[in-house]
C-alpha cells in the first residue's frame, strides 16, 4: 500500500489535471471569467497554480521543469497541461525519497521537502477551489475534484461524499 502522502499528491496531481482538461473543452472566452474574491481570472488562476507547483519543486530539487510559468505571458492550456503532468509526477516521486530531508529556503530558513510538498496541496487546492467557484459564478457546472471523486476515477475506492 502507498504512504498516506503518496495518496494526497496523486490527489492534488490529478484534481489540476482534471481541472484543467475541463477547461480545455470551454469556449476559450470562459477563461476570462472572474468572481469576487478569487485569485483572477479563470486562466490567471490556472496558470498560477501550475506556476507555482514548478516553482515549488524547483525549490526542492533545482530542476527546471518546462519553461517558466510567468504572469506576463499567457501559455495554452496544452502547455499547462505538459507542465502539471511532470511536477505532478515528480512531487510524487520526490515524496517517496526525500520527504524529511532539510533544504533551506531562499531567506536562509529551514524546512523539510514534505512541509513544501504540504504547501504545494494546500496551495493548490485553495487555488482549484477558486477556479471552480468561478465556474459556478458564471453558470459553469464545474468538475468534481474531491478525494472520493479521485478515488473512485482512479479504481482505488468506491466511496462516496456524505450528502
Amino acid at each position: 500500500m502507498a504512504p498516506a502522502l503518496d495518496h494526497v499528491l496523486r490527489h492534488s496531481a490529478w484534481a489540476t489535471a482534471t481541472l484543467l482538461e475541463f477547461c480545455r473543452e470551454l469556449d476559450p472566452s470562459a477563461l476570462d471569467a472572474a468572481a469576487p474574491g478569487t485569485y483572477g481570472t479563470l486562466y490567471g488562476t490556472l496558470q498560477h497554480i501550475v506556476g507555482a507547483e514548478r516553482w515549488y519543486l524547483q525549490l526542492l530539487t533545482g530542476e527546471v521543469i518546462g519553461r517558466p510559468v510567468r504572469r506576463t505571458e499567457r501559455r495554452t492550456l496544452d502547455d499547462l497541461v505538459t507542465i502539471a503532468e511532470a511536477t505532478g509526477a515528480r512531487g510524487i516521486a520526490l515524496a517517496a525519497d526525500d520527504a524529511l530531508r532539510v533544504i533551506t529556503m531562499s531567506d536562509g530558513r529551514n524546512s523539510t521537502v514534505g512541509v513544501v510538498l504540504a504547501q504545494l496541496v494546500h496551495h493548490g487546492n485553495e487555488h482549484r477551489g477558486q477556479a471552480t467557484t468561478i465556474l459556478g459564478a458564471n453558470g459553469i457546472e464545474p468538475p468534481p475534484l474531491s478525494a472520493w471523486e479521485y478515488g473512485r476515477a482512479t479504481g482505488i475506492s468506491e466511496a462516496q461524499d456524505w450528502r
